[in-house]
């Protein structure tokens, strides 16, 4: 397992956005190609429903639920965007929790603190 400083560099710092369909955020892969399998977010501790999410990449969309089934190959200098639909974040900062499921490396967990732009 990768340590979550490490983890962190995934994370593109400053996205956190409010957008019509919800609160988005980027990620970009700089460390190692992963096929992920499975995506948990919490904002501020509490859980964002998994059908709540959904993975913004080459202008496709997809529910996080697919990720079980289809997996997606998240290879370096890839950049996604997560969609937390429905979500509106208030002004100021929030801390994110990110877990993903890859078939490579296993579990990796993450936190990183964001406001709004």
């Amino acid at each position: 397992m990768l340590p979550p400083s490490v983890l962190r560099q995934l994370y593109v710092q400053g996205s956190l956005t409010n957008t019509p369909e919800g609160a988005t955020f980027k990620l970009r892969n700089s460390l190692a190609p992963a096929t992920v399998i499975g995506l948990d977010i919490a904002i501020d501790g509490q859980k964002v429903p998994a059908e709540k999410i959904a993975v913004i990449a080459g202008g496709q969309k997809r529910a996080a639920q697919e990720l079980a089934t289809a997996g997606y190959k998240f290879n370096v200098r890839d950049e996604v965007t997560i969609l937390l639909q429905g979500l509106v974040l208030q002004p100021g900062a929030h801390k994110i929790d990110i877990k993903a499921k890859t078939k490579e490396w296993g579990e990796l967990a993450f936190d990183v603190t964001d406001t709004p732009r």
